[in-house]
């Protein structure tokens, strides 16, 4: 099986943030706040590293790896889902950096 076929379908990247938005309005009130007491960008990063690291943990738990049971159907990974929303959550990241602290 191709790993990066669902890498190239849109479906995949409407998932995945399906899968994103239930972090989102935390992760961007936390990348606001330390925007807001002139954090560098990279410790931003750090963190939202760290709060992806956060939910890799939280899905290997057999409890919560059922969650995922909708993506793997689509043929996404727990790799692919997770490095896609810190994407989404670094793109996001940067257009609020760019547009109200530059």
């Amino acid at each position: 099986m191709n790993t990066m076929v669902p890498l190239f379908r849109l479906k995949t990247y409407l998932l995945v943030f399906l899968f994103y938005k239930t972090i989102l309005v935390a992760s961007t009130l936390i990348a606001i706040m330390l925007m807001f007491f002139k954090a560098s960008f990279s410790s931003i990063i750090a963190l939202k590293l760290v709060f992806i690291g956060l939910f890799i943990l939280r899905f290997t738990d057999s409890r919560y790896s059922k969650d995922l049971v909708l993506y793997q159907n689509f043929g996404i990974s727990k790799f692919c889902l997770l490095s896609l929303s810190f994407t989404f959550d670094l793109l996001i990241s940067l257009i609020i950096y760019i547009i109200f602290f530059l």
